[in-house]
């Protein structure tokens, strides 16, 4: 039978496998799904998942960690093969579900479906079904913190709207009784919500039971004073006074003033965080304001919010467009003239000066309880003079200017739609059951029109018009980044209009800089990139990128860990700036590419290097702080940079760079990243480059455990440095190949290798190379068994590298000593290098260093009988090891651990599953250290002979493999 997954967000996480529950025992699995489960069927960027993951700040090694996680949740739900859950995208992964299969689909489903319902029964029906879904709150027991603040709030606020709606659909259908026990509850739940004591009171008093209305009124007003310092809205007051006076008729909302507020947007959706501080704030009082950029919804938002609290402003509401947008917006004056006639002024009675008007104005307003929602304004000075400046009413302003310059208004800043909202709107607009036949389709629409609300109802109107179009049709036109701009215009809507309004706004210095900063692919950027794009010092360049901030065609992005502030721009915006832009990218993007290689060259003199190092240009030290957390905070832009280049033909430019980024690559175990930029060096470099390409992607694949093809790019590299006559890059290929002899078990050809490397060492002036080369003869000395020779080898290694102050070759030289201290028995001294190499490695940030010495100490403090302290050492070594998918690592725990294990069958089975890997690996002489832990776990167990036998075929397969020393220990300690 199929295995069919279904998920549950509303409430606590659950995953079903075939309508079995199944538990993710995994807080960061729990945390991904959730964050995947949040945007169904749309890419979530990596960028966000390792917030949702690590907060703001993740680690260096964040996008490798995360990598693994996707891999392991893929695990979970038994989908590595297919892929079809879970999926992977250039910016980052999403989990792809039918509606039945989550039930925040159905919910939302289920939501637009009673707006669109053809009567209240069928309404309320629909409410009822979408509450019932809930089991408590929004992912409980998801740790964490962004998504606490955003999707559980936006959540549970949608769940109480719902309540709220199917409550007053219930009431409307005179079933009053049915819902009262509810209510107590929900009141009891959320004493703050004033629409469920609204509607607690009016069940009761409907039902005749005014005594007991009158107390819930009486326990509102104390929560309320009590918690918030306020009293009770225009509505429960108003139904206090219809109880008191006895009546039994529908409440109805009064008011004698105003009404000028524009029609409610029918299919208004998602916004749900801001709509509750907004229309909380509103009926508290004082000067609201939304900002944002253009086509974000500001108008639709606060039409919205003002007709949701209308029953807070019985005198009246008052809206103005203020054409803030347009060449002549409206003029204070003018503005007054308008708001004054619509509060009873006539035309004659009008002062004629802005500051006596502004008088009157505000005089009319002083004890009356109007809203007065201003929509576009251009500035403070042109709103200013038309707040009421009185706490009786409220004001609600819409700009796409910052207004930071209003005296006590509080900003509610507005950005695209989150995902599912963006879908919800289109399928709001355009039918369920049309976005339901193509899912993908539709969340290609919502992907290529950025989730900007302005573009989503431009092209939810084309797919209205033409109900013969499949959904696939406009996404394929709107594919079309050339295009894009004309299919996103029909009738009055016009995407590129409302987005040049704020582009021709600026004066020409800065309309060049949003055109170039458009031109460039990556996620986000600091404002030296202005400043090399520009040819401007950086506060210059700084004041321009400002200036677009001010303009909402750049948003603020946050700072990173080296301190500098980070800036982004939508997706549409930068299309759109690619539109207007005539500059030819390759050109203009040059001298900046340049600069992020210069950079990564200097700051990769500084990273520690193994199995290859560039030989030293006459370079300027990098002077940005720590050269490892300058790449951290600009790795993404770096990938993106190389990736673009190699696009525009700047393909040496390409190539160096990922030359330059290897070593970070290997520092921080971006493996994957490494393979993607290496192979995308390896398509466009020039000859002369490509033996390095080749010998880096050796030591990747070295590092992942595939020595054939290790072994096949270091003779590869060999053979092109030879012809390009370069002996320094031939001394490392020689050197590669000799540590693949090594981990093969070729002791012979491995130091006919080493031998081969140390000559061209010494020949190119590389001492650091012959670093390396002293440090695997003492390895593989210490193997055979010549162990005074192995310290003489690994003692030199050490004093030259402390006199070239080389901290990473002088790690390796001490992690040698401690093993070989380990083998002779020595085990003081053993742990005391083991700790100090650790230390080391984790100073330098090299984390997979840093858990292969951990293994190495474990199997120090195990031989010396300090059981507990070697589990702690394997506990943080396994944790890497999973999140890379490193099994020779996993080899090494289940081996320590099996000498460990409590009981003769863990022991076993611990042991088997090690061989069972190390067959698999190529490596023999991990096969054959395999064999020996299964030997002894046999024996344990009792079963002599089968040991003796394993025995004598790890003694074998060491000897054949040059690790004579650990043969003969073997032979020793079961003899």
């Amino acid at each position: 039978m199929q295995r069919r997954w279904g998920f549950k967000v509303l409430g606590s996480l659950q995953v079903i496998d075939s309508g079995r529950v199944v538990e993710l025992r995994s807080a960061k699995q729990r945390v991904l799904l959730a964050a995947l489960l949040m945007k169904a069927n749309a890419p979530v960027s990596s960028y966000e998942l390792m917030e949702h993951l690590w907060g703001d700040e993740p680690s260096g090694a964040a996008r490798a960690t995360l990598q693994t996680y996707v891999m392991r949740l893929r695990q979970s739900l038994d989908d590595l093969a297919d892929r079809k859950l879970v999926r992977t995208w250039p910016t980052g992964y999403s989990i792809h579900v039918e509606d039945d299969q989550l039930d925040l689909l159905t919910f939302q489903r289920l939501r637009a479906e009673a707006r669109r319902a053809p009567d209240l029964e069928t309404e309320a029906g629909l409410l009822g079904e979408a509450a019932a879904l809930w089991r408590g709150p929004a992912l409980d027991q998801v740790s964490s913190l962004r998504m606490e603040q955003t999707d559980v709030q936006r959540l549970n606020e949608q769940r109480w709207e719902v309540l709220e709606r199917r409550n007053d659909a219930e009431l409307q259908l005179g079933r009053h009784d049915q819902i009262v026990d509810e209510l107590r509850s929900l009141v009891g739940e959320h004493p703050l919500r004033e629409r469920f004591w609204y509607q607690l009171m009016l069940a009761l008093h409907r039902t005749g039971q005014q005594a007991q209305a009158l107390d819930v009124f009486r326990r509102a007003s104390d929560v309320l004073a009590d918690e918030l310092g306020i009293d009770p809205n225009a509505e429960l007051r108003a139904l206090h006074m219809e109880v008191l006076a006895g009546s039994s008729a529908p409440v109805a909302a009064t008011g004698t003033g105003p009404s000028w507020l524009p029609p409610a947007v029918g299919d208004f959706s998602g916004r749900s965080a801001e709509v509750v501080r907004l229309t909380a704030g509103l009926r508290a009082g004082g000067t609201w304001t939304i900002t944002g950029p253009g086509g974000v919804g500001k108008t639709s938002l606060a039409v919205h919010c003002a007709h949701v609290v209308r029953d807070a402003f019985p005198d009246g509401q008052l809206y103005l467009n203020l054409r803030g947008g347009e060449q002549k917006p409206v003029e204070p004056a003018a503005a007054l003239d308008r708001l004054l006639r619509g509060l009873g002024v006539s035309g004659g009675a009008i002062p004629s000066t802005v500051e006596d008007r502004v008088d009157l104005y505000r005089d009319l307003l002083s004890d009356r309880r109007i809203l007065v929602v201003l929509d576009n304004a251009v500035n403070e000075a042109q709103v200013r003079p038309l707040l009421p400046g009185t706490t009786a009413g409220a004001a609600l302003v819409t700009s796409r200017a910052a207004l930071a310059g209003l005296e006590a208004a509080h900003v509610v800043p507005l950005d695209v739609l989150p995902a599912v909202d963006a879908l919800a709107l289109l399928q709001a607009a355009v039918g369920e059951a049309r976005c339901a036949a193509e899912p993908g389709a539709a969340q290609q629409i919502v992907t290529y029109c950025g989730s900007l609300p302005l573009a989503l109802r431009v092209a939810a109107a084309r797919l209205v018009a033409r109900p013969h179009w499949q959904l696939s049709k406009l996404a394929g036109r709107l594919s079309d980044e050339r295009r894009r701009f004309d299919e996103l215009s029909l009738g009055d809507l016009d995407v590129r209009a409302s987005l040049a309004l704020s582009y021709d706004g600026l004066d020409e210095s800065h309309r060049t800089a949003f055109r170039l900063l458009s031109l460039v692919d990556t996620p986000d950027f600091p404002a030296w990139v202005a400043s090399s794009l520009l040819g401007l010092d950086l506060d210059d360049a700084e004041d321009n990128v400002e200036a677009l901030v001010d303009a909402r065609l750049v948003d603020y992005a946050g700072r990173d860990a080296l301190g500098q502030v980070r800036y982004r721009l939508h997706d549409l915006l930068r299309a759109f700036g690619r539109e207007a832009a005539s500059e030819d990218p390759a050109e203009a993007l040059k001298a900046l590419f340049e600069q992020w290689l210069d950079l990564a060259m200097r700051a990769d003199v500084e990273l520690p290097h193994q199995g290859v190092r560039l030989e030293p240009l006459a370079l300027e030290r990098f002077d940005l702080g720590d050269a490892a957390e300058w790449f951290d905070a600009e790795w993404q832009n770096v990938h993106a940079v190389i990736t673009q280049a190699a696009a525009l033909g700047l393909g040496s430019l390409a190539a160096e760079l990922a030359i330059r980024s290897a070593a970070f690559c290997d520092l921080r175990a971006r493996f994957d990243d490494w393979e993607q930029i290496n192979a995308l060096g390896l398509t466009c470099a020039p000859a002369a480059r490509k033996p390095m390409l080749f010998q880096q992607r050796g030591i990747l694949r070295a590092r992942l455990h595939d020595y054939a093809a290790a072994s096949a790019d270091f003779q590869a590299a060999q053979e092109g440095f030879v012809e390009a006559g370069d002996v320094w890059g031939e001394a490392y290929a020689w050197y590669g190949m000799g540590w693949m002899h090594e981990w093969c078990g070729r002791s012979l050809e491995a130091r006919a290798a080493h031998r081969e490397a140390m000559e061209r060492f010494v020949a190119s002036s590389n001492p650091h190379g012959e670093i390396e080369v002293l440090c695997s003869l003492g390895a593989i000395e210490r193997r055979a068994g010549g162990l005074a020779a192995a310290q003489q080898y690994l003692e030199r290694a050490r004093r030259v590298a402390g006199q070239l102050g080389d901290e990473q070759s002088e790690l390796m030289a001490t992690l040698e000593l401690g093993r070989l201290h380990q083998f002779t028995g020595e085990l003081d001294e053993s742990a005391a290098f083991l700790r100090s190499s650790l230390a080391a490695a984790q100073k330098l940030g090299d984390p997979d260093l840093a858990a292969n010495i951990r293994l190495f100490l474990a199997d120090t403090l195990v031989r010396s009988g300090q059981n507990s302290l070697a589990e702690e050492q394997l506990r943080q070594a396994w944790e890497f090891f999973e999140e890379h998918d490193d099994r020779q690592g996993r080899i090494w725990v289940w081996r320590l651990r099996s000498g460990l294990a409590a009981t003769p069958e863990e022991a076993l089975r611990l042991a088997e599953l090690a061989l069972d890997q190390a067959r698999d690996m190529g490596s023999p002489p991990e096969f054959g250290r395999s064999l020996r832990v299964l030997g002894n776990a046999l024996d344990r167990s009792g079963r002599a002979e089968e040991a003796r036998e394993h025995w004598r075929q790890a003694e074998e397969t060491l000897t054949a493999s040059g690790f004579q020393a650990e043969a003969v220990e073997l032979r020793l300690a079961t003899s």
